[in-house]
């Protein structure tokens, strides 16, 4: 008998130790994902983040690890990129984490093992402002997304 066929996965390793840039080209949510306990504890069920980054010459799309989606000064989403991306962050701030879609970023990436992970991550210009409106669009009308930031005569 043989095994059956595994589904395969496009992957590509980036560079280590030097700058990366890119996007963060989406701002993804799991309702229900499983974080492994630490040192023997038991394993959760929670809401998590993570993103997608479109990085400069390479191909294939990357991510950042799932972390719980948490604001607090301890949080690895507060401490190693709110932090970095965001102006004027605040511990427990409120903040719609999707303003960060389509910021320009640079990376920089740490091995461990088999696992790439970020090390490090800056923004390309200026950060997010908490206060900057995020862009809605009613998916239901045919009209373009209003600019708040506009005045209207």
């Amino acid at each position: 008998m043989r095994p059956p066929a595994r589904k395969k996965l496009d992957y590509e390793k980036v560079t280590i130790g030097e700058m990366i840039s890119g996007i963060i080209e989406l701002v993804e949510y799991d309702q229900e994902h499983k974080f492994k306990g630490f040192q023997g504890k038991e394993d959760t069920v929670g809401i998590a983040i993570r993103f997608k980054l479109k990085l400069d010459n390479y191909q294939f799309p990357h991510y950042s690890r799932w972390m719980r989606l948490s604001l607090s000064e301890k949080a690895n989403l507060y401490k190693k990129y709110v932090v970095k991306l965001v102006e004027g962050a605040v511990p427990d701030m409120d903040m719609d984490l999707d303003a960060l879609k389509n910021m320009k970023i640079k990376v920089i990436w740490s091995e461990d093992g088999d696992f790439q992970n970020i090390d490090a991550i800056y923004p390309v210009g200026s950060k997010v402002k908490v206060t900057d409106p995020v862009p809605t669009v009613d998916l239901d009308k045919d009209e373009p997304p209003v600019d708040e930031t506009q005045e209207v005569f």
